[in-house]
């Protein structure tokens, strides 16, 4: 069954380790698992865009499931992301995932084909009644999926899931006005968690709950801190963090824009993670030049790898 731990600060959307040829590294994964834990994080939000779950099969999320829960062994919530293109595999992720006892199961909407309202609810709806009691964590993503959840959508789907409690949203790519309207618009049992790192620095005093922030996975010392520090009221402490993430987020931009989430393997590595392959896919490879200045670009930030 669920917990009763509230989801609020940072949920770490954990990238999964793959081996050179593909395959699914789980030794790797157990130890960015352990990585997050000894960093402090909050919860997690896996097998999402960032935990490469659409790019695997029903088998493999699955079995990776099985393993982050086995291996957090509820010290912190999981909120397990089982969204696929289609209803009738999300079921089937989200009856598995319920009965490892998992906190929330994520759900990004039905992507691919356009989808209007009412199937975007059906979809809700449909998954809701598969797990009942299990609360849903509404994964909104409109870059990827062109299916937009805006305030009153997220509460159409929560008359939709009755009873099934909403237990939060994740919005991205988002500017922070609109993110407002989330906070401000749906109960304030559903925690708001932006996909932005800095949207929770700016939102934490009038509502954001956390944050899933992919790119600043390498770091998460860093964000437990801010967060920490905001919700102890420390605004000098969480702005000496905020600002070492701006820094280190313009670093790490740079290195998507050149070599796409490959840069993510390469940090992984720099802080001791055994770590063959991430992404799933093949990025453009680092040269030894490549990777002396991103390690120098980091160094320059504070962080020492």
């Amino acid at each position: 069954m669920p917990s009763d731990k509230k989801l609020e600060g940072i949920l770490m959307p954990m990238p999964v380790a793959f081996k050179t040829d593909g395959s699914i590294d789980h030794n790797a994964t157990d130890a960015i698992i352990d990585f997050y834990l000894a960093a402090g994080v909050h919860g997690f939000f896996p097998l999402g865009t960032h935990g490469q779950g659409m790019v695997m099969e029903i088998d493999e999320r699955k079995k990776v499931a099985e393993q982050i829960v086995n291996r957090v062994r509820g010290r912190v919530p999981v909120v397990m992301h089982i969204g696929t293109a289609n209803t009738l595999s999300s079921i089937e992720l989200a009856k598995h995932a319920a009965g490892l006892g998992v906190d929330a199961v994520g759900i990004v909407p039905p992507y691919y084909y356009p989808h209007d309202d009412y199937e975007v609810y059906a979809h809700y709806k449909a998954i809701a009644k598969s797990v009942p009691g299990v609360p849903l964590f509404i994964y909104d993503n409109t870059e990827t999926t062109h299916v937009e959840i805006t305030p009153p959508k997220a509460n159409k789907i929560i008359e939709a899931i009755a009873p099934n409690a909403l237990a939060g949203i994740k919005v991205s790519f988002i500017p922070y006005d609109k993110l407002l309207g989330y906070v401000y618009q749906l109960p304030k049992s559903v925690g708001v968690f932006p996909g932005g790192i800095f949207s929770l620095y700016t939102g934490y005093s009038v509502g954001v709950r956390g944050a899933i922030h992919p790119p600043s996975t390498p770091f998460p010392e860093t964000c437990v801190k801010m967060y920490e520090a905001l919700k102890a009221g420390d605004l000098k402490a969480a702005q000496k963090e905020h600002d070492l993430l701006t820094r280190l987020m313009q670093v790490v931009g740079r290195f998507l824009r050149t070599h796409g989430r490959g840069v993510f393997c390469e940090l992984m590595r720099m802080r001791g993670l055994p770590v063959e392959r991430f992404p799933r896919w093949e990025c453009a490879p680092f040269t030894e030049k490549d990777r002396a200045e991103l390690k120098e670009g980091i160094a320059k930030t504070g962080v020492a790898l």
